[in-house]
């Protein structure tokens, strides 16, 4: 019966015998990493480069995770947490953690040194960390980006305590021996209690009912403790200036399609799903249609994961009227095609094909580099950098949180509960990342106070005094220029 070796690190356990040479069959390739060799087929496979041996343990957690493909995961999270385990598995390898022949104590060490290694890189304190990294020929990386791979290794630590524990069990139970007494759990994976400042800020961050947390939040699950990494502030939407000159000049009539079904809060996935029965020119309608029925009102469960079952796209003007017209202008150009999916591809290579069915993350790198194209062109210079496709649905949030102006409502802007609904946050923290309030309200709030107090016995209302504010506002607005 096989044990994972990983969950008996430091009990002396010894390397397995020679495993015959690998051959490579059709439509696996082998990658050649320092003193490993992965197989790249389904699930991916680890051997020993000098032995030829295989890593069990990192086998099974492959295994197990694909497995779970459908079931727990999708197939993307299982590739990242699989590129976690992988490079927590060479760690281990490269800093003899796996040899055997460091004591438990000083394994569990090495172990916790794994974000040093991703981080600091050549310049970790520990001089084995440091050597191992050199030895690997790998590139250090962002704390943030570091969180990912301390999350594969993670799971993989737990899977392979749990098959330990499994194998040991199963053992016992067709034995009729009791349980092996080196199989201990790793230390690792035991609960922690939460330090003082963590209980603070969690009680901050959550609406609590009692003065005080219960106990169940006083201890945090174990594994490797990723990085904090500091939560970016900066403006994730589109310049206001910038909006219409960058739909102007659009690459493409599909580009311009794209960003402008952004704008009325389409995730990319969702765009590339819409189908030509779900546009009705007549009536100036858009739909989103889910088959899952998580957009399903009558499912309070489900309800706001996505927005509604059969999702009826809103968008504001201007941004209204330009979507039809690059509707138009698209339609005139899509390749002949009785494909149902409306967002045709428009390149050489993939001419034709719905976008739905080609990669993912190559469409959504191509319509990138489109759009930083069409940035740099302009000379466009925004806070976080390089816009993205998901910058046009933050515009949808912020437009609507300042400047659609509802009848019978004193000041522009919708409520945030108004905001989810329209953009299908199940969470509404999420919506107050998208909808960010440029504090336009408070300024027009404080000028018109200003004005009632110095003309007092006038007769004239605050809502008098905040709509002469706003017209001063939207003078200063248009004079700005796509340069501002």
């Amino acid at each position: 019966m096989r044990k994972s070796k990983i969950a008996l690190v430091g009990q002396g356990s010894n390397p397995p015998p020679k495993a015959p040479k690998k051959q490579s069959t059709a439509g696996n390739s082998i990658e050649a990493m320092h003193s490993l060799t992965r197989i790249k087929c389904e699930p991916p496979r680890l051997y020993e480069t000098a032995t030829g041996a295989p890593l069990d343990f990192y086998n099974e957690f492959t295994e197990h995770l694909w497995g779970e493909i459908g079931i727990s995961c999708s197939r993307n999270a299982a590739i990242a947490m699989e590129r976690g385990g992988r490079v927590f598995t060479e760690f281990l390898y490269e800093t003899g953690a796996l040899s055997g022949r460091l004591d438990p104590a000083t394994a569990s060490k090495t172990m916790h040194l794994f974000p040093s290694y991703l981080i600091d890189g050549a310049q970790a304190k520990d001089p084995i960390v440091r050597q191992a990294f050199i030895r690997t020929g790998r590139k250090k990386i962002s704390p943030k980006s570091a969180g990912q791979y301390i999350a594969g290794a993670n799971r993989m630590l737990k899977v392979c305590s749990t098959i330990t524990f499994e194998q040991a069990e199963l053992t016992s139970v067709l034995t009729g021996l009791p349980p092996q007494t080196q199989t201990n759990a790793l230390p690792e994976l035991n609960p922690r209690l939460r330090s003082p400042q963590e209980l603070a800020q969690i009680h901050a961050n959550t609406l609590q009912v009692k003065p005080t947390l219960g106990a169940g939040a006083k201890v945090a699950r174990g594994g490797l403790r990723a990085p904090k990494v500091k939560k970016d502030r900066k403006a994730k939407h589109i310049g206001l200036p910038h909006i219409l000159p960058m739909l102007e000049n659009a690459p493409t009539p599909l580009d311009g399609l794209i960003w402008s079904l952004g704008l009325g809060s389409l995730r990319l996935s969702e765009a590339v799903g819409v189908r030509l029965e779900d546009v009705d020119v007549r009536k100036r309608i858009i739909r989103v249609e889910d088959p899952d029925g998580l957009r399903d009102t009558t499912n309070k469960e489900s309800f706001g994961f996505k927005g509604r079952k059969t999702a009826v796209v809103t968008m504001f003007e201007p941004f209204k009227s330009i979507f039809w017209q690059k509707l138009a202008d698209y339609m005139a150009v899509r390749p002949c095609s009785d494909s149902p999916w409306l967002l045709l591809s428009l390149d050489e290579e993939t001419y034709g094909v719905p976008l739905c069915e080609l990669n993912s993350n190559t469409v959504n790198k191509a319509i990138n580099r489109r759009i930083q194209a069409t940035q740099k062109k302009l000379k466009f210079v925004a806070p976080q950098g390089n816009y993205s496709s998901h910058d046009f649905r933050h515009l949808f949030g912020v437009w609507a949180r300042n400047y659609v102006m509802v009848p019978g409502r004193p000041k522009p802007g919708l409520d945030l509960p108004e905001i989810q609904l329209l953009m299908g946050h199940a969470d509404l923290r999420s919506t107050e990342i998208y909808a960010a309030d440029l504090g336009i309200n408070t300024l027009v709030d404080v000028d018109a106070a200003n004005e009632l107090v110095y003309h007092q016995g006038k007769g004239e209302s605050i809502d008098h005094y905040r709509g002469l504010a706003y017209a001063r506002l939207s003078e200063e607005l248009l004079e700005r220029g796509p340069e501002a």
